[in-house]
């Protein structure tokens, strides 16, 4: 195992967090030139183009805060930083995974329109079945990982969930190492996108569709995915590199932020728990009917709103630990 250095293990200032995102942020920067490079020209020519474009990077950074998202990105940051690897570009590896499926999807729109629309239940057969197992198994994986460094802290008081023996040892293994670069996010954020069945997804498919039909021209048709992409990219990047600041800051001393780092690993854990049973018990009733009468009452189950808890609680309580840590100093 490849550990940071003792310099990338201290906790860093936000500035120096800010310094060590950057090139992920360029990125995102790249990729939203790329979207107005195409977008601007096809609008000036066609002027729906400028709502419509709009609306596309709207929905993008909507998508963005779907609960499996914020999950996925903080729930790995964790498990990185736990085996003291670098995680600052686990949102954008991610997203850019995500944004591939999106693309090629929106593009067939845009060549298909009106049949691929008419046909979406049977093309997206496939996505229904990948998509969702997935999201849901990966989902378990981490917040089984997380849940026992969790219990782990709050045992000995020391926090190593990649140290540990016995049978749960066997089992979280070999999944672990499914993803322990930040780069591997990348195919799962595509597989992911095979479910292609959110509302901001769907609609984005309407929109190329739409836009193909109406003879706008492949810039215009292109920057539709592009603009999405660049959204959904932007925010999932800042989360993963807010994430990384507040849970390394928590990992270089658990001893004495102890409580704050108990919170954080059990609420992601947690959280990514549920969503991940919902997901899947969601995708066994709709596949299995025999499953489907006894996983019924997860079917209206909308789990959307535990992305923005996460995100919330876990920045609220780095902010609440750090004036308290400041208060207790000056004390």
């Amino acid at each position: 195992m490849t550990e940071l250095s003792s310099s990338a293990a201290l906790p860093l200032t936000v500035s120096e967090t800010a310094r060590r995102g950057l090139p992920y942020f360029v990125v995102v920067v790249a990729l939203h030139l790329l979207a107005l490079a195409l977008w601007v020209p096809a609008a000036l020519h066609a002027p729906v183009l400028w709502g419509v474009g709009l609306t596309a990077y709207l929905f993008g950074l909507r998508h963005a805060w779907d609960a499996d998202h914020i999950a996925v990105i903080d729930n790995t940051v964790r498990k990185l930083l736990s085996l003291r690897r670098p995680a600052h570009g686990v949102g954008l590896f991610f997203s850019l995974g995500h944004s591939s499926m999106v693309f090629l999807m929106a593009l067939m729109a845009a060549v298909v329109g009106k049949k691929l629309l008419a046909q979406q239940g049977s093309i997206s057969t496939f996505g229904g079945w990948v998509g969702p197992l997935v999201a849901g198994g990966y989902l378990l994986i981490v917040a089984t990982v997380n849940l026992y460094g969790a219990g782990q802290l709050l045992r000995t008081g020391q926090d190593r969930p990649h140290h540990h023996g016995g049978v749960l040892a066997r089992f979280i293994g070999p999944l672990m190492a499914l993803v322990g670069r930040e780069w591997q996010v990348l195919p799962l954020g595509f597989l992911m996108g095979l479910g292609f069945d959110t509302a901001s997804e769907v609609a984005l498919l309407a929109l190329a569709g739409q836009a193909g039909q109406q003879g706008l021209g492949w810039a215009g048709i292109l920057a539709l995915p592009l603009l999405f992409a660049s959204g959904m990219t932007l925010l999932d990047t800042i989360d993963g590199v807010v994430m990384t600041h507040a849970y390394g800051w928590a990992l270089h001393d658990p001893g004495k932020k102890r409580a704050y780092n108990l919170l954080v690993t059990g609420l992601s854990g947690l959280i990514a728990l549920v969503i991940g049973l919902v997901t899947l018990g969601q995708w066994a009733a709709e596949h299995f009917p025999a499953a489907g009468r006894a996983l019924a009452v997860l079917q209206n189950v909308d789990v959307s709103p535990l992305g923005f808890w996460l995100a919330g609680l876990t920045l609220a309580l780095y902010l609440g630990a750090q004036v308290w840590l400041r208060r207790r100093s000056r004390a």
